[in-house]
């Protein structure tokens, strides 16, 4: 009759423990490959902000501008213009000679004066004689002849007394009314123009800088950790 090899249990279990060790090392293994997480990897999220942002608006303004303008004045003007008047002037006249003589004896003496009229019109003509007498004593004589135009004549004067020792004369010719002109300085008003600056207001446009708050997104790099499993299978 066959008997069954009795095995005891201890005997079991010393035999399989290896193996059991085995299969939880693998397990406990498994288990970390796919849940635990160890390994770190990033990820990029969309997060929203506020910030302040420049925009830039027409706006309509007025201002004054500067133009030139020429405008008329009245101003007083100096001229000068030639004025006629009359005026009485001695006639052309020449002294074409003098002379004088004592008389024999030294009793007396004559001088005498040529003068030759060259103007176109006739006149009395006056000699003055101033006469230095021997002796020194002085005295005056005259003498008025007319002449006529173009003529020459002569005129003398005697002296009775005493003897000459020089003499000097003058010529007093006649005179005649001409016209003259003269420069004459006047005013006057006239009308002349200047550059005037002016104002005058214009409309513009301009950009006005504003401001505004807004809500924006950007994008932030963040990190987790995940699995092996989920590492090698998404990553």
């Amino acid at each position: 009759m066959w008997r069954r090899p009795f095995v005891r249990l201890q005997d079991v279990v010393i035999r399989w423990k290896p193996l059991a060790i085995g299969l939880g090392s693998a397990l406990a293994f498994l288990l970390v490959f796919c849940l635990a997480p160890v390994k770190a990897v990033s990820y990029t999220v969309d997060e929203k902000y506020q910030t302040t942002e420049t925009y830039y608006v027409s706006e309509l303004y007025t201002r004054e501008e500067p133009y030139v303008e020429t405008e008329p004045y009245t101003d007083i003007e100096t001229y000068y213009e030639k004025e006629p008047y009359e005026e009485a002037v001695p006639i052309d006249y020449v002294v074409t000679g003098e002379e004088g003589y004592n008389y024999f004896g030294g009793g007396g003496f004559y001088v005498r004066v040529y003068i030759k009229n060259t103007d176109v019109i006739g006149g009395d003509f006056t000699v003055l004689f101033d006469l230095t007498l021997h002796g020194g004593a002085k005295t005056t004589e005259s003498k008025t002849k007319y002449i006529a135009a173009g003529k020459e004549e002569k005129l003398t004067i005697s002296y009775h007394g005493a003897a000459l020792s020089f003499f000097t004369y003058s010529v007093t010719p006649p005179v005649k009314t001409v016209t003259a002109y003269r420069t004459v300085e006047k005013t006057r008003e006239v009308i002349n123009y200047r550059p005037v600056i002016k104002y005058r207001e214009i409309t513009e446009y301009r950009c006005v800088p504003q401001e505004m708050t807004v809500c924006k997104t950007r994008p932030v790099t963040r990190w987790k950790r995940v699995s092996m499993l989920e590492y090698l299978r998404s990553y």
